[in-house]
């Protein structure tokens, strides 16, 4: 009994060998077929037609190309010549596993046991180094493409930088006399002022005594009275007084302790340093003014 199942066991063990050695035999033959067979319609010279008769090495596997480098050999064709099989010129020939080396002449790859493919111009696989987008990878991406047109470039340059008053249209208003800010009209930097404009009013106490006394004399009737008006009026003009403020006493014929200092030019003023209620001496800087019909841009810009 047991002779008789070891018998059976091996039997069917070799049947199931048998019967796998089988199926992977016509799996591999299936599989040589499909290689050799051309791809999408091609014929047995290698050539892919379409509708419209025009052949497409693109569409080649290795065996059509194989098949195409053999009729080449035949016809004497080479890198240079048109096939007429296709109607193509042909590039170059190379080997698909060792895309990186061309040849220019039709043979046997010395890198495998195989023939070199030809590369075809107007092929899409013409040249593998190249790069192709499909048209719809494309408009996913927002690819634009133009024509190459000679042109000058305009470069755009951003820098920061600062604007610059022009010095030589800065002016300072100063005061002429002791006195006390009484109003003031400009009350910060960069306020723009015009030509004439009043700045500020200061009033002056040493005034009223020199303008009194001028007015008193001119008031007196006497002989030899000149020389002592002449005398009071050089003393106006001492304490700071200019003609324009000495004719206006005398036309008027009252004192005048106070005076409206004016802008002697347009601009904006750049620096203030006064305020209302403040003590002026002679010769204090009140503020500054620049005019602006030129100022200075001065930016930092890299070079190149």
């Amino acid at each position: 009994m047991k002779k008789t199942h070891i018998a059976i066991a091996v039997v069917a063990l070799a049947a199931i060998a048998g019967g796998g050695y089988g199926l992977w035999a016509l799996g591999m033959n299936q599989g040589m077929e499909m290689m050799s067979a051309p791809i999408g319609g091609a014929n047995e010279g290698g050539s892919n037609e379409g509708d419209g008769g025009q052949v497409d090495p693109s569409t080649w596997n290795i065996p059509q190309g194989e098949a195409a480098t053999r009729r080449h050999m035949e016809s004497g064709i080479k890198a240079g010549d048109v096939d007429p099989e296709t109607g193509l010129a042909v590039q170059y020939y190379h080997d698909p596993m060792v895309p990186g080396r061309k040849f220019d002449s039709p043979g046997k790859s010395p890198f495998m046991d195989m023939m070199l493919v030809p590369a075809y111009s107007g092929a899409d696989s013409a040249d593998n180094s190249s790069v192709k987008v499909s048209s719809r990878i494309q408009q996913n991406l927002g690819i634009r493409t133009a024509a190459v047109a000679m042109g000058m470039l305009a470069p755009e340059i951003s820098a920061s930088g600062s604007v610059q008053w022009n010095e030589r249209e800065r002016v300072v208003v100063q005061s002429r006399a002791m006195g006390y800010v009484e109003r003031l009209n400009v009350t910060a930097t960069l306020d723009a002022v015009k030509q004439g404009q009043t700045l500020l009013t200061v009033y002056v106490p040493d005034w009223i005594a020199a303008q009194e006394e001028f007015l008193s004399l001119r008031k007196m009737k006497g002989e030899n009275l000149q020389p002592l008006i002449d005398a009071a009026r050089q003393r106006m003009l001492q304490v700071g007084m200019n003609t324009a403020q000495i004719r206006q006493v005398e036309q008027s014929g009252r004192t005048q302790p106070r005076v409206a200092i004016v802008a002697p030019r347009s601009g904006v003023v750049t620096e203030l340093m006064v305020r209302e209620g403040m003590t002026v001496q002679p010769g204090m800087t009140l503020m500054e003014i620049n005019g602006l019909s030129t100022v200075w841009v001065q930016a930092e810009v890299p070079e190149g």
